[in-house]
């Protein structure tokens, strides 16, 4: 799309405002509302600009102020945010509303090295240099509260009202009953152009999983972000709030983000996972491919799972894997192999929760993989079976945040795929969300020991 092309799409939905912006750290899109006429300038000038606080502060918009790409010694300088123009949608809840997605450069021009989504485009670039092209998608699982944001700070954000009571996972009648709130969200998405192919009621009051179509890693990645954004925006609108939060209870199973991903030629035409004549027609690239994702899950886990809270989320038992561990349709293990047929012939990355920054995610299994094709690595003997009763048998998942912060700061691989200052600054960010729990004291504290010590 060019920008003569924007001009009628704008002219057509009558647009007065443009939503402008980009993932930051956490997945959150974020940005500027521009008018029209100032946004078709900077589409056509130097792009907009955003002062870099967006990477320097954490979840809760507090500064942290010492970080590479975004401190008070460097003054928290503009970054420019360019339009990408393929991603130019109308929205559809919000009369004479667009939303673009942008990237990040400097005032100088160079592309900004911690942005997500140049993350990512990093590891798919590499990708294309070696002829193969990536496809992806991402499940993302969401619990929907009626509340609003004055009855989520007045209930200290416990005791919440489930959109529908009762675990109902998959029931069609329960489902139905939700549905003009529901189905108005999947109708309201796919008129901005996130095709939803299924949605249904998950294991949890109030819970969903609604699935998104697959498509190249990076359009895919662009289409979560905006998902998770849009959810926010839509429910508002009927009294609901959704979470993302990887475990909202720990009396409840926690929210997952599996990335589906696939090999294919550049041109998309072939599948290169695919081998009839090989065992549950897996080839020997797909095979290389789960074996360096497989080879890379404790150095890349924090990019899979970013807080304190995700952490929470890996409990034997409740659908989310322990393990470092592979199988072919097991959804006990850490990757499970789909290979039902040429086409949707995939891998599922089960580690991520629903606060996965997809783009990261996206990046860290991508990376994964072609850390496997490259070094031609070995596939290790599949899990057949409860991979939760394996036990010791199996190496574990990093169980805490400072632990995958550990593993992700001093790997070789990591500074290798996604850079020295990305490194750096998503290390240190997230060394900062260790620290604030540290000084944290919960409710589960409380209760324990305010009468008894």
């Amino acid at each position: 799309m060019d920008v003569a092309e924007v001009m009628r799409l704008m002219d057509r939905h009558h647009i007065e405002v443009v939503k402008v912006g980009g993932s930051d750290m956490d997945g959150v899109y974020r940005g500027k509302r521009v008018l029209r006429e100032a946004f078709l300038g900077h589409c056509q000038g130097e792009g907009v600009g955003q002062c870099d606080v967006i990477f320097g502060w954490d979840i809760q918009e507090e500064v942290i102020g010492d970080l590479p790409y975004s401190s008070w010694e460097g003054g928290f300088r503009d970054i420019v945010m360019r339009p990408d123009l393929s991603t130019f949608a109308p929205v559809p809840w919000e009369a004479g509303v667009a939303s673009v997605i942008c990237d990040f450069f400097s005032e100088e021009g160079e592309p900004f090295p911690v942005a997500p989504r140049q993350v990512l485009r990093r590891v798919v670039e590499r990708a294309a240099a070696a002829g193969l092209r990536l496809n992806a998608a991402i499940e993302l699982e969401v619990r929907l509260f009626r509340e609003d944001q004055e009855s989520l700070r007045t209930k200290d954000y416990v005791g919440l009202r489930p959109l529908s009571p009762g675990l109902n996972c998959y029931s069609i009648h329960h489902a139905s009953i939700d549905e003009e709130m529901v189905g108005e969200m999947r109708r309201l998405l796919s008129e901005y152009g996130i095709p939803v192919e299924s949605y249904s009621r998950e294991h949890g009051s109030g819970m969903y999983e609604i699935n998104l179509r697959h498509g190249h890693a990076l359009l895919a990645a662009d289409q979560a972000m905006l998902y998770k954004s849009a959810c926010k925006e839509i429910a508002a609108k009927s009294g609901v709030v959704p979470t993302f939060m990887a475990k909202y209870s720990d009396q409840l199973d926690g929210c997952s983000g599996h990335i589906h991903q696939s090999v294919w030629e550049l041109s998309g035409e072939r599948s290169l996972f695919w081998d009839e004549g090989r065992p549950y027609h897996m080839s020997k690239l797909m095979g290389h491919y789960i074996a360096g994702v497989l080879a890379t899950l404790p150095d890349f886990m924090l990019m899979y799972a970013p807080n304190v809270n995700s952490y929470k989320r890996f409990v034997e038992g409740t659908w989310a894997p322990t393990a470092v561990c592979w199988g072919v349709d097991n959804r006990t293990t850490a990757l499970r192999s789909i290979v039902t047929s040429p086409g949707a012939c995939r891998v599922e990355n089960r580690v991520p929760g629903a606060d996965v920054n997809p783009y990261l995610g996206f990046a860290a299994s991508i990376a994964g993989g072609l850390y496997g094709i490259e070094r031609r690595l070995e596939l290790p003997p599949m899990t057949d079976g409860d991979a939760y009763a394996a036990g010791d048998t199996l190496p574990r998942l990093p169980s805490t945040l400072d632990q995958a912060v550990e593993a992700f700061t001093s790997s070789a691989l990591a500074r290798e795929f996604f850079g020295e200052g990305f490194v750096e600054h998503y290390g240190a960010m997230r060394r900062w969300e260790v620290q604030k729990f540290r000084r944290a004291v919960t409710n589960w504290e409380q209760r324990r020991y305010f009468e008894m010590v």
